[in-house]
């Protein structure tokens, strides 16, 4: 359904319900927490003795774009993951 047909069809409090049993008795899965989670249990056993790895680790946040250098010191931390 577009925009437009849910405004002509469905009223503000009708969709307000609507989004209230969806987060509260029905959730949207959220795929990129779901496959942190596996992530992080996949690589846990391989981490640095003491180092916590966490699924947001593994989830994708919006930056601005990077120098060379910015994505040289970005890829050096996963060597530290590993060691």
């Amino acid at each position: 359904m577009t925009v437009e047909q849910l405004e002509k069809n469905m009223t503000s409090r009708e969709l307000s319900e609507w989004v209230a049993v969806d987060v509260y008795h029905q959730p949207i899965t959220n795929s990129w927490a779901e496959a942190g989670t596996v992530a992080a249990a996949a690589v846990a056993p391989y981490a640095k003795k003491g180092k916590e790895i966490r699924p947001d680790d593994f989830i994708p946040k919006q930056r601005l774009p990077q120098t060379q250098a910015e994505i040289a010191k970005e890829l050096s931390k996963l060597k530290l993951i590993s060691r």
